[in-house]
């Protein structure tokens, strides 16, 4: 079986990136993409109803 290795600068740029603090939108998208990710597949549940839920549980105002 191959050795799979990751390149040096790959790895310095991902060391880099897990430094840098996440933004409230940045935080609020992966929470979402989660989310979703852990519906199944059958949901009716649509990403606009876990975003409404998600505002609403942030005490944002619901896009209507």
């Amino acid at each position: 079986m191959t050795e799979l290795k990751t390149k040096e600068s790959t790895l310095r740029a991902l060391e880099r990136a897990t430094r840098m603090p996440l933004t409230t939108a940045e935080i609020r998208e992966q929470r979402l993409s989660f989310i979703m990710g852990s519906l199944d597949t059958d949901s009716p549940m649509t990403k606009a109803q876990v975003q409404d839920i998600l505002a609403k549980q942030e005490g944002e105002k619901i896009r209507k």
